[in-house]
């Protein structure tokens, strides 16, 4: 689900990203990158159930082509076991979570 809120792009992903599905997931975010890459977008994963390492490598790589487009990219609404996933691997200093939707939005926008 994709919309627009005061200039900032919303993605809603839903699902899992797992061998089976890694490959969609990847594509659905290069299509991102490719439409918005200029522009704030926060991806809302409170759908994505589980995510493997690829996933993580895909999010990472997407926001390195954001940064490259001048654009910005932020993640929202994570569940325990992915956030989890971020804070050990410590990505969580590489690209900014937020809360909730609305947090990532306020911020973006400074």
């Amino acid at each position: 689900q994709l919309k627009e809120v005061d200039g900032v792009i919303i993605v809603k992903l839903t699902g899992q990203v797992r061998i089976s599905t890694q490959n969609e997931f990847k594509d659905i975010l290069d299509n991102l990158v490719m439409e918005s890459g200029e522009k704030n977008v926060v991806i809302n994963m409170e759908d994505i159930e589980f995510m493997n390492s690829v996933g993580l490598g895909i999010i990472i790589d997407t926001c390195k082509k954001f940064k490259e487009k001048n654009g910005k990219m932020v993640l929202s609404n994570l569940v325990p076991d992915i956030l989890n996933l971020f804070e050990v691997t410590e990505l969580d200093k590489f690209i900014e979570i937020f809360k909730t939707e609305g947090e990532a939005i306020s911020t973006i926008m400074e």
